[in-house]
């Protein structure tokens, strides 16, 4: 049985400067979120029940969990945080784990969390005493190599571009992998604090093996209600700038990528109909601006029908539109033949859920799986339709992959603007 302790913070918390070199999972954004230490329970699942299984594990235990709570914020008592692979057939392991100290901030409040098994958790003197100050090391020498070349790359995009227009698939989805080498040792902590200086509008997060800054929520609920943000349609500008006015407008009415977008936007809320109702989803796409990279979204909402959790959507949703395809047998069988590997954690639901079934599931994107302390693998990618063109699928995809080589290289956030 697991006893957890949450108590108020009095003092003014900035959660990225105190991101500990042993950090079990990390989830920030604007400045709020939750930095963790150990593992008090945790549970892995695989194949095409891992989301399920994972669920009833934790409601399980959340069902006999001894709580006393006296802060009462979403990311306050017993909250799990977890990691999922893309696949019903990954080799790697899905993940959700109740961590033994909690340092989190909600809605302007700090708190700080223990949890034990067995026994009333120790309280330290001070929340210093689990969560002191870090210090940022130096910057990292790389080395990057693509999977691909460039024209390797393009070419694949051109053969899924073709199968599209065979009519095998109305959309897909193609990702390219990069591995990253640095000469000292690549800390994870690190990675994640300055990812969440650079991009602090993005959903930050280190869980397990995979560790980015997603611009991307899969599924958001609270109180009933659900919300998912739909990024498709993507162009890159430089960095720190942004699209003049007429190219942007014209980048929001281009009918290619408002296509792409629509085919993201319908998968949800299709998917949704199992488990909410009065849908509503944005009457016209906006575009959404990040450093390098601007986007066409829409907000989708809707109401849950009581007992789902916001696991149970992250389920149904994944994978949607934006990051397979559609029809999604027909996008997957091609990725399968174009992508033969495993896609891992990449592009799947990580973020966290309470004992009361609230949660955040952003989709894995911008992101990095950890290899060994010398290594990470980055990944990243776009969706293509008949009107794709593979030089340009290939610049958006090297854009996407910037956040995490400049976290790997210790950038300076004052230059990004935007964020």
């Amino acid at each position: 049985m697991l006893h957890v302790r949450t108590v108020r913070v009095t003092d003014p918390v900035d959660l990225a400067a105190h991101v500990p070199a042993d950090a079990s999972a990390v989830w920030l954004r604007h400045g709020q979120g939750m930095i963790a230490r150990g593992e008090a329970w945790s549970v892995s699942t695989a194949g095409a029940d891992r989301f399920a299984q994972a669920s009833a594990a934790f409601r399980e235990l959340a069902a006999c969990a001894v709580v006393r709570d006296e802060v009462g914020r979403r990311t306050s008592g017993l909250v799990a945080l977890g990691t999922f692979s893309y696949a019903d057939s990954s080799q790697r392991p899905s993940t959700m784990l109740v961590p033994q100290a909690v340092l989190g901030v909600e809605a302007g409040e700090a708190f700080l969390t223990v949890t034990a098994v067995g026994a009333e958790p120790e309280l330290p003197e001070h929340w210093q005493d689990l969560f002191p100050a870090t210090a940022q090391p130096d910057s990292l020498q790389i080395t990057v190599e693509a999977d691909h070349t460039p024209l390797e790359y393009q070419k694949l995009v051109a053969d899924a571009v073709a199968a599209v227009a065979a009519g095998e698939a109305e959309k897909v989805v193609l990702s390219e992998r990069s591995t990253v080498t640095a000469e000292t040792a690549i800390q994870p902590s690190v990675l994640a604090a300055r990812l969440s200086r650079l991009y602090p509008s993005c959903w930050v997060y280190r869980i397990g093996d995979v560790v980015g800054a997603s611009p991307e929520m899969l599924a958001q609920t609270e109180d009933a209600r659900v919300d998912s943000r739909v990024l498709a349609g993507t162009r890159p500008v430089a960095d720190g700038g942004q699209l003049e006015d007429a190219d942007r407008a014209a980048f929001h009415r281009d009918p290619k990528e408002r296509s792409e977008h629509a085919f993201a936007v319908d998968s949800v809320v299709q998917r949704l109909a199992g488990v909410a109702e009065r849908i509503e989803a944005s009457a016209e796409p906006y575009v959404l601006h990040l450093p390098g990279l601007e986007h066409l979204a829409s907000d989708v909402s809707a109401v849950l029908r009581p007992g789902v959790t916001s696991l149970d959507v992250a389920a149904r949703l994944h994978p949607s539109a934006a990051v397979s395809g559609t029809p999604r047998e027909q996008a997957d069988a091609i990725i399968a033949r174009l992508e033969p590997h495993d896609r891992g954690g990449y592009a799947s639901p990580v973020g966290w859920m309470n004992a009361a079934g609230d949660g955040q599931w952003a989709i894995a994107l911008r992101m990095a799986h950890l290899v060994d302390e010398h290594t990470v693998r980055l990944q990243a990618g776009g969706g293509l339709v008949a009107a794709s063109d593979p030089v340009s699928e290939h610049a958006e995809v090297l854009a996407k992959t910037r956040p995490m080589l400049r976290a790997l290289r210790g950038e300076d956030p004052e230059h990004l603007h935007g964020a």
